[in-house]
């Protein structure tokens, strides 16, 4: 089945027409990142784009070092530096691993077009890869022009500012009113491409792996449904005289490999996945404490209010990975249920014994890690979230803290005399 999935040929857009990873891979090409051509001026790109991202991590060490006090706006620069670290390890990633990139798109095509020739004419079967298709494109899409739009408006609001101040969009350089003009706007030009550069990159790399799983999920929910479906008698007479007991087996023998493919297309599709998931994990978590943390300590309401405001974007992509890979899981663990309810018990003895191989296989876990240490599930996404939202009620606390101890050493004037 799977024989051209195992090679990891470059990409071409000729080939992306009628891949399910289609617009994934085509918006990855567009801003700079897969070459689906191959030719030396696109690398040229990549590179002049790569060295832009390594002058805006000069500049957040040159914002760093120079800061002297302001909690929030040191937390805010070591924030923004640790996401253009992370959008570049991702991007090196990419450059290494490309033919394994590939690799995984051709297979997964080829898991998709044996599914879909098997269920052809099956419309609940066809429907369940027509909504994973639907839902990792508008996922794609949505996250795309969300995250370009967030990234365009924090570009353009220091714009807004007096041209004296000389704001920088995201790391905030030592200028007076006397530095040059062409070196404010280099800087400008230097941190407004290479940030949206590299958070569009690291967005869609993680609508990718989403994608992938959300296609590995739906073909495990079409092979359950085969399986479940292996009867000899249901009352319908065509089906009785088709369905025999060895063609049970030969269609059961057939589900096996399949499942077998998709098995090793998790371990694998968890093999390029597991050090960008890592990276992602880590950034996440560290960017919601840089994020709280200022919030916390500060009595001014605007801090908490970026706080509140910036927590559903922290947590988004890492939403995106714990939900693929807990229904990944959950579709593989189902797999041994489908096998349950089919018609085993008029089967052959056969039968029966692949039956047991099928369900004992289908009990081990398809577990997708970060790093290959940490499991990726959705108690994972829950706990993050519980540790996030016990942390802004600490900062809600904080902040409203010194009104009322204010309200309490100065009482105001008309509840004073009633007193």
């Amino acid at each position: 089945m799977g024989w051209d999935s195992q090679e990891g040929r470059p990409l071409t857009w000729q080939y992306t027409r009628n891949s399910v990873l289609k617009y994934d891979v085509r918006i990855l090409h567009i801003i700079g990142l897969w070459p689906l051509a191959g030719s030396r001026l696109y690398r040229c790109l990549v590179a002049v784009f790569f060295s832009l991202s390594l002058g805006n991590f000069t500049e957040a060490v040159i914002n760093l070092c120079t800061l002297h006090g302001y909690l929030e706006d040191f937390t805010l620069a070591l924030s923004n530096a640790s996401f253009v670290i992370v959008g570049a390890l991702k991007v090196t990633f990419f450059l290494r691993n490309e033919s394994g990139y590939c690799r995984l798109v051709r297979w997964l095509d080829a898991l998709v077009a044996s599914q879909r020739e098997h269920i052809r004419g099956r419309l609940q079967l066809e429907d369940i890869f027509t909504g994973a298709q639907s839902l990792a494109m508008r996922l794609t899409r949505g996250f795309f022009m969300y995250n370009a739009s967030i990234v365009l408006t924090w570009v353009l609001v220091p714009l807004t500012a007096p041209p004296e101040a000389k704001r920088l969009p995201f790391q905030q350089l030592p200028l007076t009113e006397d530095s040059p003009f062409s070196v404010y706007a280099l800087s400008y030009v230097l941190q407004g491409v290479s940030m949206l550069w590299i958070a569009l990159i690291s967005v869609q790399m993680d609508c990718f792996f989403t994608a992938a799983m959300i296609h590995a999920t739906s073909q495990l929910r079409i092979l359950s449904s085969i399986i479940a479906d292996l009867q000899l008698g249901n009352g319908d007479q065509k089906l009785q005289e088709k369905v025999s007991l060895d063609s049970m087996y030969k269609e059961l023998r057939l589900c096996i490999q399949a499942h077998q493919e998709i098995t090793r297309f998790v371990d694998h599709l968890e093999s390029v996945m597991n050090p960008i998931a890592m990276m992602q994990l880590a950034v996440g978590v560290f960017n919601g404490c840089m994020l709280i943390f200022p919030a916390t300590y500060s009595s001014e309401n605007d801090a908490l209010l970026k706080c509140v405001i910036a927590a559903p974007t922290i947590s988004a992509q890492l939403l995106l990975y714990c939900l693929g890979a807990h229904s990944v899981r959950e579709q593989g663990e189902a797999v041994s249920l489908g096998a349950y309810s089919c018609g085993w018990q008029d089967a052959s003895a056969g039968f029966r014994r692949a039956l047991l191989v099928v369900m004992a296989r289908a009990q081990k876990p398809l577990t997708l890690t970060a790093g290959g240490i940490y499991p990726i599930q959705r108690a994972t996404f829950l706990s993050a979230k519980r540790g996030f939202a016990l942390t802004q009620k600490d900062a809600c606390t904080a902040a409203f803290k010194p009104a009322v101890q204010n309200d309490i050493k100065h009482p105001r004037k008309d509840t004073a005399g009633k007193d």
